[in-house]
């Protein structure tokens, strides 16, 4: 089909010597990682088919990002993407913003209003955070998506309503359904093509070119501000500092401490002091959890060492600002090539 590699060429094109070319819009979604190539082709594959799709993930990972390259690349991109945040929704408010409302309704409705559901028809709904609906509103919502039809509060007028589903959450729908948050019908109703996006810890592979692709934007964003004259670029130690971080805030942490560092940077070089007061929580407590462990059944020796050494071969880099002969005074090591034999055995993200 044309459209086939659309939702890549979203992303990414290519040069003559075959660099990589990022888009401007591309969402923070990057493709290098071998977890991210699969998704990717999946993602392929489900855009043109016009089925349902859950996408799962931490918060930060960019789940709204891969909503709208499907709808880009989907038969309904020229249609309306109706993004839907519904933790944000006040819950006596929910039904009447997804499903509208007439006039006089309720108090305060002064208008009526046709709601996210319908002004999404022939389009695509994205209900970002769908954990958090009411239960009430699930057992509404999954009518709609059966009958494809909706009804406005203070209504008895049916409405028909062509349009495509996708949700996504932060949370573990199926242990919520296991607890009773969440509808186990509706779970499956919605579940049909399931993605995960891993954190950015589990995708180093992305990382270089996640911060090359933000500095960029930032660039761009920043040179239209009066004292913002000339591009920032970042030093080999603040750059050597972000590879090392763990990032649980995952892709919208990676922006917004780039932001803040180079809005900090009283030179056109980013240094590595400016990162680290951009970053929050750099300074680690160490893992006294792990020295408290109990035996158990998957207890492991080897694991316990590992992550006891990720730790402070982070901490020492992170202090160090990247300095690996700082680093491996800081450790107590005799000599670089020490430091790096132990980096070898203690590879960082192992897990």
């Amino acid at each position: 089909m044309k459209h086939d590699d659309e939702l890549t060429e979203k992303i990414h094109n290519t040069d003559e010597n075959g660099k990589i070319q990022r888009d401007s819009d591309s969402q923070g979604m990057v493709f290098s990682s071998p977890a991210m190539k699969t998704l990717l082709k999946r993602a392929h594959h489900v855009a043109t088919l016009d089925l349902p799709v859950l996408i799962q993930g931490e918060s930060g990972t960019g789940k709204d990002g891969l909503a709208r390259l499907i709808h880009h690349a989907s038969s309904r991109r020229n249609q309306p993407f109706i993004c839907v945040n519904c933790g944000a929704i006040p819950e006596n408010l929910v039904e009447a913003e997804l499903f509208g409302h007439e006039k006089g309704a309720f108090t305060g409705a002064l208008l009526a209003r046709k709601g996210y559901v319908a002004e999404a028809d022939k389009g695509t709904l994205f209900l970002d955070e769908i954990g958090e609906l009411p239960l009430a509103t699930q057992v509404k919502l999954l009518r709609v998506l059966q009958e494809r039809e909706v009804t406005a509060v203070g209504s008895v007028h049916p409405r028909q309503v062509d349009f495509r589903i996708l949700a996504a959450t932060n949370r573990d729908l199926w242990q919520e359904v296991g607890r009773g948050r969440f509808r186990n019908d509706l779970f499956h109703r919605l579940a049909v093509a399931v993605f995960t996006i891993p954190p950015l810890r589990e995708r180093s592979e992305d990382l270089e070119e996640l911060i090359q692709l933000f500095v960029e934007k930032i660039n761009r964003d920043m040179i239209r501000h009066p004292g913002f004259d000339k591009k920032r670029k970042l030093s080999d130690t603040a750059l050597t500092l972000l590879r090392h971080h763990t990032w649980p805030g995952n892709i919208r942490e990676l922006y917004n401490t780039l932001l803040r560092a180079i809005l900090w940077s009283e030179h056109n070089v980013v240094k590595v002091k400016d990162v680290q007061d951009a970053m929050f929580g750099i300074h680690l407590a160490p893992p006294a959890t792990i020295l408290g462990r109990e035996f158990s059944r998957d207890f492991k020796l080897s694991e316990l060492l590992t992550q006891v050494a990720d730790h402070y071969f982070e901490k020492a880099l992170s202090e160090s600002g990247g300095n690996k002969s700082l680093a491996t005074r800081l450790l107590g090591l005799p000599n670089a090539t020490t430091f790096s034999n132990w980096r070898k055995k203690y590879p960082w993200k192992k897990t």
